[in-house]
């Protein structure tokens, strides 16, 4: 006789794997549209992370192509992420009186910390700098496509590559980079209209939430 205990067991075991089974069966479901009346592009097949068939103009008709632009999307993303934690943890850590650092769009006024240097000179080794991840990225992409973005190889310190769950990460990656390029276009338009920096903004918010909101942001709303 099977013990109550090993019984109990038992059912949660098949529950477990039906649950799993059925998650599995969800991510696994392509979407036909990203909104309805509108049909999936023969092109977007869901290959691609975070692909809701959204090409409107048809910009990914060209295989090559939608690989460069599901490529450029990534580093772009990744940058605005970069940004986004930029303008906003400096702001943060100087209100709680930790340093002492002005918002991001009057950082580059802040001339003692730009003391030892000057403003050609981090010009130039931008360019440099740049030029030289640009021509590599790019080398990389004509050889390895869409993969060179992603890690591997012989620079991967915390071992993604090798996560069985890497798949979802691309797709958490691509839809968090995509909300950081809107976070970052919002960012400069708040500046914009009301000179202070992202975490002021939020703040202004949430205290009157009725009044501080995009409707009364002239620069975010035009004609209103």
């Amino acid at each position: 006789m099977m013990s109550n205990a090993m019984k109990t067991t038992t059912r949660s075991v098949r529950r477990s794997v039906c649950v799993r089974a059925e998650m599995a069966g969800t991510r696994g479901a392509k979407f036909t549209s990203w909104a309805p009346g509108f049909p999936r592009p023969a092109h977007l097949d869901g290959s691609l992370p975070g692909d809701f068939g959204f090409d409107p103009l048809g910009l990914g008709k060209d295989p090559k192509a939608l690989e460069y632009y599901a490529s450029s999307e990534l580093q772009h993303g990744r940058w605005a992420m970069l940004a986004v934690t930029g303008m906003a943890v400096p702001e943060m850590l100087t209100g709680m009186g930790a340093i002492d650092r002005p918002i991001w769009a009057e950082a580059a006024q802040d001339t003692d910390f730009w003391s030892w240097t000057t403003t050609g000179t981090l010009f130039v080794i931008q360019i440099l700098a740049m030029h030289w991840a640009e021509g590599n990225r790019k080398a990389d992409f004509e050889t390895q496509g869409l993969s060179a973005n992603y890690p591997g190889g012989r620079f991967d310190p915390l071992g993604y590559a090798k996560r069985s769950d890497l798949e979802t990460l691309k797709v958490k990656e691509v839809m968090n980079g995509r909300l950081a390029m809107l976070g970052c276009l919002g960012c400069y338009c708040q500046y914009g209209s009301t000179k202070v920096g992202p975490v002021a903004n939020l703040a202004a918010h949430v205290a009157d939430p009725w009044h501080n909101l995009v409707t009364t942001n002239k620069f975010a709303v035009p004609f209103i």
